[in-house]
């Protein structure tokens, strides 16, 4: 991508401190975003990309930085030039939460198109894997192109005196977040290791509707330590017993056997999850 977003400074003029790297100031207040402004900005950035976004989409991968900024920029003429969307066009700095805030606002608009839609989720996304990259799906395969309502962004809620990390899908906001936190407390999490050990799984959605439910289908148990879990797991007692068995019809002689953990441990959590919380460890079905 080589056209820059336009400079409005004039010559000789230092720059608004909004406007300096690193600063970032929410959108003004209004009733309504201005989608005349967006229109006008999306019709003259709109080849730029499509371009950016056809070369991620050939090479199913994420879009640059500059396709994102550039999107931003775009959509940033909605909300004015003091907004967050309009710093991170000009700058490249990023305040992931009150991005977020601003191009939800925007997705979440009643006069939103869907191809506004589609470019917010490319952009938010985006933002999501710059902070998080090991973020997962909600869906065994993930989406593409890619949604917001299908990636799952770790995020700390407190819980009683302590904080808890859960995965919260992107098209979800701080509204959301904090009833979600109410909700928590009032399932007292903070109480439940074993709530709290599911919650902290990178597959668990923590806003499926019935988070309860979903614990109570893969829970299988809790263990002392990790190998009496994959003693149980990978039925180890009946493993040695074929083994002498085996051993006894050959007229052959075992004395001991050692179990290798490690690549047992390997084999069972292709099935099982296993999450160590306050010295015991707790086992969920995948």
């Amino acid at each position: 991508m080589t056209e820059r977003l336009p400079n409005t400074t004039p010559p000789g003029q230092a720059a608004p401190l909004h406007e300096r790297p690193g600063a970032t100031y929410p959108a003004p207040d209004r009733e309504a975003p201005d989608w005349r402004r967006f229109e006008v900005a999306a019709r003259r950035f709109g080849e730029l990309i499509a371009s950016g976004i056809a070369e991620a989409m050939e090479q199913k991968r994420d879009i640059s930085s500059d396709t994102a900024r550039c999107i931003a920029h775009v959509l940033g003429r909605s909300l004015g030039r003091h907004s967050a969307l309009a710093n991170f066009a000009r700058t490249g700095e990023t305040d992931y939460e009150t991005l977020r805030e601003e191009y939800l606002s925007l997705h979440n608009h009643e006069e939103v198109s869907a191809s506004t839609q589609e470019l917010i989720d490319w952009l938010g996304v985006h933002l999501i894997r710059r902070k998080h990259p090991d973020a997962t799906s909600v869906t065994y395969i993930e989406a593409y192109p890619p949604r917001l309502d299908n990636i799952l962004v770790p995020t700390g809620v407190n819980e009683g005196d302590g904080y808890l990390r859960v995965n919260v899908p992107g098209i979800y906001g701080a509204k959301d977040i904090q009833e979600l936190t109410e909700t928590l407390t009032e399932l007292a999490v903070d109480k439940d290791a074993a709530l709290r050990a599911y919650l902290s799984l990178p597959d668990t959605n923590a806003m499926s509707g019935d988070i309860m439910q979903d614990f109570h289908d893969c829970y299988l148990g809790v263990f002392a330590t990790v190998e009496e879990a994959i003693h149980e797991l990978a039925e180890v007692d009946e493993r040695e017993r074929d083994v002498f068995t085996y051993a006894e019809d050959r007229q052959l002689v075992i004395e001991q056997m050692n179990p290798d953990y490690e690549a047992l441990r390997e084999e069972v959590t292709d099935a099982f999850d296993l999450v160590e919380e306050e010295g015991r460890v707790y086992v969920f079905h995948k």
